[in-house]
């Protein structure tokens, strides 16, 4: 048949893409150009979460992943033989003590563990293609790290000789910017109360505990179910000069070992769900807390394994069954349970949301701590001026408020002058249509309000994309709590604005209002919910 065929002078775009497909690559097509894809062999039980993150990789890079399953066997007959014939390659022992090839391969990364068997799931570049490190860098990043744990098929993000090893490591290397947050957030739902004795149940090693302390008058008491956790606590409690403020307590959650009306508040971070009898948990600290005091219990669970989580729903009829007065179940940004003695003061009831919840969020969905940052500031209400100061107080961000007016901005710089805050805040006036900045200028741009919904929707999304940097995000939007149904836009149309402003790494978001999030590169800045 071959000597029928005529060759042509130059290879078309389809012929093209068609010859890759034959010989098992596949191509996309970005911004005009084929692009090859990256492509992956895998262990056929690494199926689960491989699809979820290559899918993730790909709607933020517009590269292709497709990946190829095969049996532990098969993947590493073919690597011992050099004929895996892909870019990227993964592989799983076929138990804790056992080995595979992909270990042995230079370069060769660990990037999660079977849950909970311990098995480590090794991957590799084999390949050429340019983006095989970064696929190999995201897996086992952040992001790769939370889907792996939400996968039915049980995995986590690490392992070590003992569960305080591995503890360790995900607070050093994921979640430790957190607890600063976890810290402010916990102190705003107690009312008020900043003197006492305060439990941090499944304390681990402390972080939480330090940074209550330092924003409080607490002395604090880290009761942890695992002894190999106290000699880390105590580094914590000592490198960061507490001195008698903290102790470490050995005890289980069921069975607290303190005395009736003792503690003066009570908190956790991450442990609620790993507790075998939840209910019993919260009659003990029922039982714990002084009448005047509040319990603050839960998490975000990012990267929990998927069976230790459980659903809101389930969560409040354990609740209900416990019996304890005073105790509801709060969804805002994470699965808490919260109890309110019946002498607690009164703001303890109230929600206390707000900017800061927005600096939280973001703070901790993108990592992004450093750098510049632009506000969109339609006025200089409360609101904004809030939005401002815990940007401030959280990161070491160099901030840009951008305001509509020359009035406005005057007023905002004079006050932000005289709060002391005009070393780190620039007042400046412009418009979304088109900002006054050079390309890749900021590494955050936040703004709560309804600016990215009216007019030239795609115009204002295109400009926000042109000044953020590479591996920068951009969190625009709002409840818009008070505004007439006249005037709002619905989702869908702004779905549709966002397809058409041609970014390829864009999306609106439903969660807690109605939220356009753009991201700009494929650098991994973390966790989103």
């Amino acid at each position: 048949m071959y000597r029928h065929m005529r060759t042509p002078a130059r290879p078309t775009p389809t012929s093209l893409a068609l010859c890759l497909l034959l010989c098992g690559l596949s191509t996309v097509t970005r911004a005009g150009e084929q692009t090859v894809a990256c492509t992956v062999l895998a262990d056929n039980r690494l199926a689960d979460p491989l699809r979820t993150i290559s899918a993730e990789y790909t709607r933020r890079t517009q590269i292709q992943v497709p990946i190829r399953f095969l049996p532990e066997t098969e993947v590493n007959a073919l690597v011992k033989k050099k004929q895996a014939h892909c870019d990227v390659v993964l592989c799983m022992p076929a138990d804790r003590k056992g080995k595979t090839e992909v270990q042995s391969l230079s370069g060769a990364k660990k990037v999660a563990w079977k849950y909970p068997s311990g098995e480590p799931v090794w991957a590799a570049v084999v390949g050429k293609h340019p983006e095989a490190a970064s696929v190999v860098r995201f897996v086992g990043g952040p992001t790769g790290h939370r889907l792996w744990s939400e996968s039915k098929a049980g995995f986590t993000i690490t392992s070590g000789k003992t569960h305080a090893e591995a503890f360790e490591w995900v607070v050093e290397h994921r979640v430790k910017r957190t607890y600063p947050l976890t810290a402010v957030r916990m102190l705003r739902e107690l009312g008020g109360i900043r003197e006492g004795i305060c439990i941090d149940i499944g304390c681990g090693t402390g972080n939480l505990d330090v940074e209550l302390a330092k924003r409080s008058n607490f002395t604090m008491i880290g009761l942890d179910i695992d002894p190999d956790m106290k000699p880390l606590f105590e580094k914590r409690i000592r490198e960061a000069a507490l001195g008698d403020r903290a102790r470490f307590v050995v005890g289980d959650a069921q069975q607290l070992p303190f005395e009736e009306d003792y503690a003066d508040v009570i908190v956790s971070r991450g442990t609620l769900t790993f507790i075998p009898d939840i209910g019993k948990c919260l009659q003990e600290v029922d039982r714990v807390l002084k009448p005047s005091g509040v319990a603050f219990l839960g998490g975000r669970y990012i990267y929990t394994p998927q069976q230790h989580k459980i659903s809101n729903e389930k969560l409040r009829k354990i609740v209900r069954e416990s019996g304890v007065p005073g105790a509801k179940v709060v969804e805002h940004r994470g699965q808490w349970v919260k109890i309110v003695g019946p002498k607690a003061p009164k703001s303890a009831h109230q929600f206390q949301g707000g900017p800061h919840m927005l600096v939280n969020r973001l703070v901790a969905d993108y990592s992004i701590i450093e750098g510049k940052c632009l506000l969109i500031c339609p006025n200089d209400s409360g609101g904004v001026q809030s939005l401002q100061q815990g940007f401030a107080e959280t990161t070491d961000l160099q901030i840009i408020a951008l305001y509509p007016s020359e009035k406005v901005a005057r007023e905002a710089k004079k006050r932000t002058t005289e709060a002391k805050l005009g070393n780190r805040i620039t007042c400046q006036v412009g418009t979304l249509d088109a900002l006054p900045f050079k390309e890749a200028s900021f590494n955050l741009i936040a703004g709560v309000g309804p600016v990215l919904i009216w007019g030239e929707r795609e115009k204002k999304m295109r400009e926000v994309y042109r000044v953020l940097q590479s591996g920068g995000v951009a969190f625009i939007g709002g409840r818009y709590l008070g505004m007439p149904d006249s005037r709002k836009v619905s989702s869908e149309d702004l779905r549709t604005s966002a397809a058409k402003a041609g970014i390829p790494t864009i999306r609106v978001m439903d969660d807690g209002g109605q939220w356009v999030e753009i991201r700009k590169g494929v650098q991994d800045r973390g966790l989103r919910n």
